[in-house]
């Protein structure tokens, strides 16, 4: 006898949709006031600039409700294994390593660059620690490079919203890991890392300091002076990319600071680490980019002279009339 194949059982067609229809008639019963705020958190879920936000903000209504049912109609639930919470438990697996560790960590990238903020912010602390946790045994492993290069991209994705950086300024070792992975033996990801270290110089109130804060603890630990490993990155002149990037982080962490002699003194010990030793050649380069950040250095340079002389002359002028 033949036995008969089982019918797989059919989803009914009403039963998928029925979340969504919930949705609609929500949005079909909110005010203009009620639909105006909603569409204020779908901007900051889909991480846009202020600017990008400004002309979103004068659409008609009608418009805004449309975009939030469509938002809403594609915020379908995802599969388990694309969930925050899923991540976060694999991350902290003990025996996570090799290519497992590299597919998962090359799919949560995926994920927290391809999912709105919301996603991010669910993920939050406990995934952002599962990514310094990998990330710390990676450094600590010859074998786990790759995996060490997908943690740091990982970190870039993560922080690419205000939460995100909020999350790594405030962390007490964040930088200070990311800071390890300065490391002109492995290029890749020295690269990614030096990038997020420029941008994050830049996030008021006190992103530079928290990064230099890294990179000198780093250094302490490491028993050599906290910017060599980037003058060994802007001496990298078969590495253009690397170069820019190094020349990037130089600029944002001396010119940042509100301080005079504070930006002196930074600029000061790059020059003595190796700075005033490429410099020329640096200035000679033809590639643009590079050009850039070196004329950025130099007009930060004079102009920082400039203020030092006003300052010396006033004090001259002081002492030679006192009254």
């Amino acid at each position: 006898m033949f036995s008969r194949k089982k019918k797989v059982p059919q989803v009914p067609q009403a039963a998928q949709s029925e979340d969504h229809g919930v949705q609609s008639d929500l949005l079909s019963q909110m005010s203009d006031k009620d639909v105006d705020e909603h569409f204020e958190k779908l901007l900051d879920d889909m991480n846009l600039s202020e600017a990008k936000k400004a002309p979103l903000r004068q659409r008609d209504v009608t418009l805004k409700r449309s975009m939030l049912s469509m938002h809403n109609k594609g915020s379908a639930k995802p599969s388990k294994k694309d969930t925050p919470q899923e991540f976060i438990v694999e991350l902290q697996n003990g025996d996570l390593k090799g290519e497992k560790r590299l597919r998962l960590l090359e799919s949560l990238r995926v994920s927290l660059t391809s999912n709105p903020v919301s996603w991010v912010q669910e993920f939050g602390e406990k995934g952002f620690n599962g990514i310094l946790k990998n990330l710390t045994y990676c450094c600590d492993s010859k074998t786990e490079r790759r995996g060490a290069y997908e943690c740091v991209r990982c970190l870039k994705a993560f922080t690419n919203n205000k939460f995100g950086l909020l999350q790594i300024l405030n962390h007490e070792e964040a930088l200070i890991i990311l800071a390890r992975t300065i490391d002109p033996s492995d290029p890749a990801t020295m690269l990614e890392a030096v990038r997020i270290l420029a941008a994050i110089c830049l996030v008021p109130p006190n992103g530079q300091e928290k990064v230099l804060e890294g990179i000198t603890v780093f250094g302490e630990i490491n028993s050599q002076d906290r910017f060599v490993p980037v003058i060994i990155g802007l001496s990298t002149f078969e590495n253009l990319a690397m170069q820019v990037a190094c020349m990037q982080l130089v600029n944002a962490i001396i010119s940042t600071p509100e301080d005079l002699d504070f930006r002196l003194h930074l600029r000061n010990e790059f020059m003595r680490t190796g700075l005033n030793k490429i410099l020329k050649q640096l200035e000679e380069s033809e590639e643009s980019e590079l050009i850039t950040q070196v004329n950025v250095f130099k007009d930060h340079k004079q102009a920082d002279f400039d203020e030092f002389s006003q300052r010396y002359d006033n004090i001259r002028l002081e002492m030679e009339y006192p009254f």
